[in-house]
């Protein structure tokens, strides 16, 4: 697996980012020193990386590449693209397929004039591939996962293999706008959930369909400690509390290795936004 990485120099706050998370605060600044000596801290820690660099200084998110698409599992090389909900990250999409044809991947489109949907932030794979978690209710709507069924059921078909089975869950607070903030596959089969993201009836399903040992609830006030990467027997992850780290350890079986991303928190995004895997 291969992680691609965007470079953050545009990354900024404007005023026209306050209505996507409630994490942001445009009259915040942002120190460039702190954003590029964070990031590259960040970027070593992993194994295998493409680099990209973007150009157009509008494009303040797009350090946040983890909705730039989402890989297909079980099909080597295909990405399926984005929907960007906000029209400013809609601007993003010609600079991903730009770094997404570098890295020599297969683009499939997602209809551009249906509900958004944000990519590998979006949506988690287990078994293989075989079951797709889909999160919804702040960026992509539940429609989001007919119109996903709909292009996996064609592709996969076309390559003879079985279409994955995906199920929405609705996330219910804003401070997790995305999956990847609220859910942490770190196996094929098990994740972590947090307590504050999801209804309790959704966190029994979620128990019924993987199975009820492979389901662990954290209970914390920090709402970043599950947007981490798996990377070997590392977990990568923001700077976490002595409780968190021990939870995070006992739980996911991995050496929880943490990394200061705080300039990057303030626009909403930690580490898992900043990484997206390429298959």
């Amino acid at each position: 697996m291969l992680r691609l990485l965007v470079q953050p120099n545009t990354f900024e706050l404007f005023d026209h980012q306050e209505t996507q998370n409630p994490y942001i605060d445009a009259t915040v600044k942002i120190s460039k020193k702190k954003v590029n000596s964070q990031y590259e801290k960040m970027k070593n820690s992993f194994k295998n990386v493409i680099e990209f660099r973007a150009t157009d200084p509008q494009l303040s998110d797009i350090v946040f590449v983890a909705s730039g698409g989402v890989c297909l599992p079980r099909i080597p090389r295909t990405i399926i693209l984005p929907n960007m909900k906000y029209s400013h990250r809609k601007k993003e999409l010609p600079y991903i397929k730009k770094f997404l044809e570098q890295a020599k991947m297969k683009m499939i489109e997602y209809p551009s004039n249906t509900i958004p949907f944000e990519g590998q932030a979006e949506i988690k794979w287990f078994h293989g591939g075989m079951i797709g978690i889909c999160g919804y209710g702040w960026r992509s709507t539940k429609k989001t996962t007919t119109v996903l069924k709909g292009i996996m059921d064609r592709v996969y078909t076309e390559n003879g293999l079985i279409p994955p089975f995906l199920v929405p869950f609705k996330l219910i607070s804003q401070e997790f706008y995305h999956l990847d903030l609220a859910l942490l596959d770190y196996d094929d089969k098990k994740c972590i959930v947090h307590r504050e993201a999801f209804s309790l009836k959704s966190i029994k399903m979620l128990k019924e369909l993987l199975g009820e040992e492979n389901v662990s609830v954290i209970d914390t006030t920090d709402t970043f400690c599950l947007n981490a990467v798996v990377d070997g027997g590392n977990l990568i992850v923001h700077e976490v509390s002595a409780k968190d780290k021990k939870f995070l350890e006992d739980t996911t079986g991995l050496r929880v290795k943490e990394v200061d991303v705080s300039e990057f928190e303030k626009s909403g995004g930690s580490v898992r936004c900043m990484v997206l895997d390429v298959y």
